[in-house]
């Protein structure tokens, strides 16, 4: 994909993608990570999707490959589904922000920096339920979630600016890492695989977690992180690094949020079956077996995370091929939100299950 920046003339574009009615949430949520906050006009048997990019876009002789790239197998060559672009004032690009509103997804609260921030009382009188619409029909952001323990002890407040074209807050999967986040204490180190935005790394900073190591292999990415924290106000250790090339003694014993697509997430579980495998094998040569398999599961717990959240997963196959990945790495799956099609879970070492956890509002 094609990025560059846009201009500062008086015109923007609009991005107007047609895709049939029962797929336009799904489409909306995959487009929104990478095109930001769209309208949605719903049709008789189709629903146009337009995005007005603000920052970060594609150059206009790759729009219709990148965008169907973007979508499901079963859309791009679907004969209802087609890709348009228009220019239109810049006064009337900006209009998309009139749709973003604060989301409170159990203790955290996301918003844009235009929106005011929650007054000290607010802050610690917890949170109730807010917007989370995308767009004036409500379609793309779905219901603000809450959870955890966040009624007892107040709110932090995350702010992240959503024309930067990553993770918002919006989507299902950051809204499942976040809630499955708060379903246990604040506990020790944390490491935001494929941080987007940074705003998981936000989010944990404020509600506790530390000390945090964030990577993505995109430049655009952690630059748009880089400003999200410090913005923010949190120190968080970034880097651009590749999941499959990340040292793993910075996951051994930590907090992990993996919030990616199903090939990244099946290297990083990969990397941690290796390594048990390895530690499993270099016990095995020490000696009797009983001692073996002790000093096994002492190298095993030395080497895996504390507790892996898994987010960017579609339910059914996809989430059934993780689950045995993660097996072979001796960890087993906990608490799952489902939302639309995607699902999140949380993975947990064998010896942890049953670990004390928040309970669910």
């Amino acid at each position: 994909m094609t990025l560059v920046t846009a201009g500062s003339g008086a015109v923007d574009t609009a991005v107007r993608v047609v895709v049939p009615a029962e797929w336009a949430e799904a489409a909306g949520a995959l487009l929104m990570e990478v095109l930001g906050p769209f309208e949605q006009e719903d049709r008789v048997s189709t629903a146009c999707l337009t995005f007005y990019p603000p920052l970060a876009v594609m150059s206009a002789s790759d729009w219709t490959n990148d965008i169907l790239a973007l979508l499901p197998a079963e859309l791009r060559d679907h004969p209802l589904v087609s890709v348009e672009t228009s220019d239109v004032s810049r006064d009337w690009a900006e209009g998309w922000k009139d749709h973003f509103h604060p989301i409170v997804i159990g203790r955290v609260r996301i918003r844009p920096p235009w929106e005011p921030p929650l007054g000290p009382a607010a802050q610690s009188a917890g949170g109730a339920r807010g917007a989370g619409d995308a767009c004036g029909s409500g379609d793309a952001g779905g219901p603000a979630k809450t959870g955890g323990s966040g009624e007892a002890r107040g709110l932090v407040e995350v702010v992240i600016n959503p024309g930067m074209g990553f993770g918002t807050g919006l989507h299902p999967t950051t809204r499942g890492a976040l809630e499955l986040l708060q379903r246990t204490e604040a506990e020790g180190a944390l490491v935001d695989a494929g941080t987007g935005s940074g705003i998981l790394s936000v989010a944990a900073a404020k509600l506790g977690w530390g000390p945090i190591f964030a990577f993505d292999n995109d430049p655009v990415a952690v630059s748009a992180a880089g400003e999200n924290l410090e913005s923010n106000g949190v120190v968080v250790e970034l880097s651009l690094e590749d999941v499959g090339s990340v040292s793993l003694s910075r996951f051994a014993g930590a907090t992990v949020l993996a919030n990616m697509n199903l090939e990244p997430v099946r290297i990083l579980l990969g990397r941690f079956e290796t390594a048990r495998q390895a530690a499993s094998a270099e016990a095995a040569l020490g000696g009797m077996y009983a001692a073996a398999q002790e000093r096994a599961a002492a190298d095993e717990a030395a080497i895996l995370p504390l507790r892996t959240v898994v987010s960017g997963i579609l339910a059914g196959d996809q989430e059934r091929e993780v689950v045995g990945v993660a097996a072979r790495a001796g960890l087993l799956p906990g608490s799952r939100i489902y939302e639309t099609e995607w699902v999140s879970m949380e993975l947990l070492p064998s010896a942890r299950q049953g670990a004390r956890t928040v309970p669910e509002a």
